[in-house]
């Protein structure tokens, strides 16, 4: 594994791959285009796939808040975000009915605020993650767009989902190569 030290604004953020981001993104564009290739599939079925996603991705978000929480300015809302992930991971799980009925709803609102995060974070971190922040804003503009389609048309949720996912999936992963370990990235 190549280590360098990152040279911007004075930071000493050691470069290497994170190769939990990077699986764990290769796992969440899989699961985004098991939806994609199964649009077909229940929304009960939906609700857990996504269950199951949210969860991976809270428990990646609470390692990465866990290491940056001392380092990096701000690491208070990944945590947050790894909170909503787990909340909405688990009731997916235990109540999967319940979350078919409304999953296009919540779903769709909490990737529009998601969405909002993550370009935010991409602008912010646009010195300490290299070329990696162009994708961290490139994902939350997707995000947002397919909150509000979500809202917007419930019946093509399964593609929207498949979409966010795919991106989610290939944004965690990129940045898993390309960004400083101590810096999180939603």
């Amino acid at each position: 594994m190549s280590t360098h030290t990152e040279s911007g604004q004075g930071s000493n953020m050691k470069r290497a791959i994170d190769w939990g981001a990077f699986f764990v993104g290769i796992l969440v564009a899989i699961a985004g285009l098991i939806v994609l290739a199964w649009p077909g599939l229940t929304m009960v079925m939906l609700a857990q796939i996504a269950g199951i996603g949210l969860l991976a991705a809270a428990v990646f978000d609470g390692v990465k808040w866990w290491r940056m929480r001392n380092t990096v300015q701000g690491a208070g809302w990944t945590l947050v975000n790894g909170i909503c992930n787990l909340i909405l991971g688990i009731m997916f799980l235990v109540h999967p009915i319940v979350a078919a009925g409304v999953i296009t709803i919540l779903v769709g609102c909490f990737v529009i605020v998601y969405g909002g995060f993550a370009i935010a974070a991409g602008f912010g971190m646009r010195n300490l993650v290299g070329s990696g922040w162009g994708w961290m804003v490139a994902n939350g503009i997707v995000a947002v767009l397919c909150g509000v389609l979500f809202l917007m048309s419930p019946e093509f949720f399964a593609i929207y989902l498949g979409i966010f996912l795919i991106m989610r999936g290939v944004t965690m992963s990129v940045l898993g190569v390309t960004a400083p370990n101590q810096i999180s990235y939603f």
